[in-house]
């Protein structure tokens, strides 16, 4: 309790937008450096398996909460890539319809307020205040538990999130996993009405598995016995285990709708979604690029139809839908390209875009957090940049940066010629948007959180808090 800074002094007294989301990081960076039990199951150095405290850490926060209230209808959404993506696009639905709801993101880029959306906004400050106060006073009292401990970074961060949701009144909550399924935080929030299933593929692959097969298993330990689930799924060994899961369960399993016609313009993407049965959407649009970006609104149609949404709603949501460091073009020259691609098959989407941009040269800043499959990621890449600036995430993420060096010698192996490391980020991306031409594009991949913290450049975490959107009024409506 003592290693805590006590819920008054950090809460207790009005503060600053920027000062009142820098406290409650504060307090979760505190929770993030107690030791603690890891929360899944893993191998010792002695290869002895050691059992973790599982769903029952968040569970005992949830239940000190109070955590959610009775009759809220609660969406899991899991998988390797387009989980942002999809939530988004299904909370601007519901939202559309008139339906109060939450949804909760990770990781954030700029802000810490990105993870908590609620009816079209950001939580305010204010709520981050008072949630955070409750949050603290609750994880005070766990830390006192020797057998739980207090709860984690991403733990506490939902106990807050659903704090303020039920001071929002919301009757939709709708949840991004963190990492795997069966053990993450969000599936001690239940039942759900729904699970959703984005694309698996390799990611986190020292907790969750070295093949899709097994990384599947553990996503499928969000299906809710008896409920229903939509997957977007598309190895064959993935769609595999999580129908076997489906079929123990006792889960009825449906499929997205076919996309169709896919077009891309400087706009976004245009699209038609053919359903099961015969049932035809055209004209559908979303402000995101790439063609992941359709399967991702494919998946989210489904889901929301499932859930009883008419296509009015669905297609304002897809349309209103945007997410920062997703193909995100920067405004000025020269052109800057922020994505957050940090596996295999996001890299391989961004490579594809940028096959479509207009460019002489391609300058790619990239830089990875550890556990990432940087090979893979950089076989992808090799082939689609004439530069390459390697350097480190900026300081702060919650898993320790992959060495450049690395990173380097990975891109070499895999064709790449003109390959520079640079440690310090910001040097890093001053010196490709130094070297570009008014021709050339500057390219940033590899981490979320590096798209994030040079995405600061144009959109200030004060404006974010200001206006309470990722996108602020002078980003276009």
């Amino acid at each position: 309790m003592s290693h805590l800074p006590a819920a008054s002094l950090l809460f207790g007294e009005e503060v600053s937008p920027v000062e009142s989301f820098r406290r409650l990081e504060v307090f979760l960076n505190a929770l993030a450096a107690l030791p603690k039990k890891s929360w899944r199951p893993r191998t010792d150095p002695r290869g002895v398996r050691v059992e973790g405290p599982g769903l029952r850490r968040a569970e005992a926060l949830l239940e000190r909460l109070g955590m959610p209230a009775p009759g809220r209808s609660v969406v899991h959404v899991v998988g390797t890539s387009g989980k942002g993506s999809t939530v988004l696009m299904m909370a601007e639905a519901f939202f559309a319809a008139g339906v109060r709801t939450a949804a909760f993101f990770s990781p954030h880029l700029t802000s810490l307020a990105e993870r908590f959306w609620f009816n079209g906004r950001f939580m305010d400050p204010s709520q981050a205040r008072r949630c955070g106060f409750r949050l603290a006073e609750a994880a005070g009292e766990m830390a006192k538990d020797a057998e739980l401990g207090p709860p984690s970074y991403f733990e506490a961060t939902l106990g807050v999130f659903l704090l303020a949701a039920e001071e929002a009144g919301c009757e939709m909550i709708l949840l991004e996993a963190g990492l795997g399924g069966t053990y993450d935080a969000t599936n001690a929030v239940t039942p759900a009405v729904l699970d959703v299933v984005t694309p698996i593929g390799l990611d986190h692959t020292d907790l969750l598995g070295g093949t899709v097969a097994r990384i599947a298993r553990d996503k499928a330990g969000i299906i809710t016995p008896g409920g229903r689930v939509i997957s977007g799924a598309r190895h064959v060994s993935a769609r595999r285990e999580l129908a076997r899961a489906a079929r123990e369960r006792g889960a009825a399993m449906f499929v997205p709708p076919e996309v169709r016609g896919l077009s891309w313009d400087a706009e976004g993407c245009r699209f038609e979604l053919a359903f099961t049965g015969g049932e035809r959407w055209e004209g559908m649009r979303t402000r995101m690029w790439g063609a992941h970006q359709a399967a991702n609104a494919a998946v989210a149609a489904g889901a929301c139809r499932l859930l009883g949404l008419g296509e009015a709603a669905v297609r304002a949501g897809v349309s209103a839908a945007r997410l920062p460091c997703r193909l995100e073009a920067m405004p000025g020259h020269p052109a800057v390209i922020l994505d957050g691609a940090h596996n295999r098959d996001k890299a391989r989407a961004l490579a594809e875009a940028m096959d479509r941009w207009p460019a002489r040269r391609r300058l790619f800043v990239l830089g990875a957090v550890g556990d990432k499959d940087y090979r893979g990621m950089a076989r992808v890449l090799a082939p689609a940049g004439h530069r390459f600036l390697v350097t480190l995430p900026p300081g702060g993420v919650p898993r320790p940066g992959l060495l450049p060096e690395r990173f380097r010698q990975a891109l070499v192996r895999a064709g790449a010629r003109e390959v520079e490391v640079q440690m310090d980020p910001w040097s890093a991306f001053e010196a490709a948007l130094a070297e570009a031409r008014e021709e050339d594009v500057v390219v940033v991949a590899g981490s979320l959180y590096l798209a994030g913290e040079f995405r600061r450049r144009w959109v200030p975490e004060s404006r974010i808090l200001e206006t309470g959107r990722a996108f602020p009024p002078e980003f276009g409506t």
